[in-house]
């Protein structure tokens, strides 16, 4: 549970979760439901928004894609609060590198049908990072970000 929440509260991290669901073998792995997993890990919405959004940002199964998008548009005002909490999780934020990381895995062009976010919670998201980490911080990192939005 430790370890799952640590994935969870670092988009880097978050990719090797991905990772190891999408390439596991057996049945437990075809049929992951991550919606009951993170309920079960006791992930809080913030963290589930990190560990869903690595699933998007990768061309993996079409199920976990769709379990992914479902959490992220369920979990996405309360995470979205929690990330505006100082600290965001119990005792650290995101770093300007994660908070790029998690920009870019929601934001940018995916592989799936329809975007993850519609464009009032993008620019929602986009608000709520410029005042928790500044317009400075914020200014080069959505200059790399915006040119690979759809």
């Amino acid at each position: 549970m430790q370890e799952t929440q640590r994935l969870a509260r670092d988009p880097f991290l978050a990719d090797r979760f991905r990772d190891g669901i999408d390439k596991g073998e057996g049945d437990i792995f075809r049929q992951f439901d991550l919606s009951r997993f993170a309920d079960r890990v006791g992930l809080r919405p913030l963290e589930r928004l990190v560990l869903a959004s690595s699933i998007i940002s990768a061309p993996i199964r079409k199920e976990l894609v769709n379990q992914a998008t479902s959490i992220i548009r369920l979990e996405f005002e309360n995470a979205i609060l929690a990330l505006c909490h100082n600290p965001s999780f119990d005792h650290a934020d995101l770093s300007p590198n994660q908070i790029t990381k998690l920009m870019s895995n929601l934001l940018c062009d995916v592989t799936t049908e329809s975007p993850a976010l519609d464009t009032s919670q993008v620019k929602i998201f986009i608000t709520a990072a410029q005042s928790k980490y500044g317009r400075d911080t914020m200014g080069p990192i959505l200059h790399r970000i915006l040119p690979t939005m759809r």
